[in-house]
């Protein structure tokens, strides 16, 4: 189970319609930068939204060659997938088994190539939604998911 979710929030990698949690304060008004709609905010944004899509294809389409996801722990890091043959059977596999499967960014901040995220997915047990945070750090190179590390999920 714990494979699944980090698969939601890896793949979870840009909501429409979230916003920075910065955007969210009552009364804070903040500008998008001027380049938000091209470059690895927008890379990220159009993975989350080709996963609550579960458009696979399009998700593969925005990983790079040499993609590899990373699990962080306390103490450790693991590799957990790497390229895209193993991402599009892991999605295709997740999206079979996991009913109701959404994402969407709760916090972002971009720094460089680097966007880090506050992820929450959401999926379906029996009649019940559930849902939990995590972070996550993407690397974005020529427009494409390069790298991800994922830390525990929470709430």
């Amino acid at each position: 189970m714990r494979r699944a979710l980090v698969t939601i929030l890896v793949a979870a990698g840009a909501l429409l319609i979230a916003q920075p949690v910065a955007a969210q304060l009552p009364g804070v008004e903040i500008e998008p930068p001027a380049d938000a709609a091209e470059g690895p905010e927008a890379v990220i944004r159009a993975q989350l939204a080709a996963f609550n899509a579960h458009n696979v294809d399009a998700m593969v389409a925005n990983l790079a060659g040499e993609f590899a996801w990373f699990a962080v722990s306390s103490d450790s890091m693991t590799v957990e997938m790497q390229g895209r043959d193993a991402f599009r059977t892991s999605m295709r596999q997740y999206f079979e088994q996991v009913r109701g499967a959404r994402a969407e960014i709760e916090g972002l901040i971009v720094v460089g190539d680097f966007v880090t995220t506050r992820e929450r997915a959401y999926w379906y047990a029996g009649d019940q939604e559930l849902s939990q945070a995590a972070l996550a750090v993407y690397e974005v190179r020529n427009n494409l998911i390069y790298r991800v590390w994922y830390y525990p999920a929470f709430e």
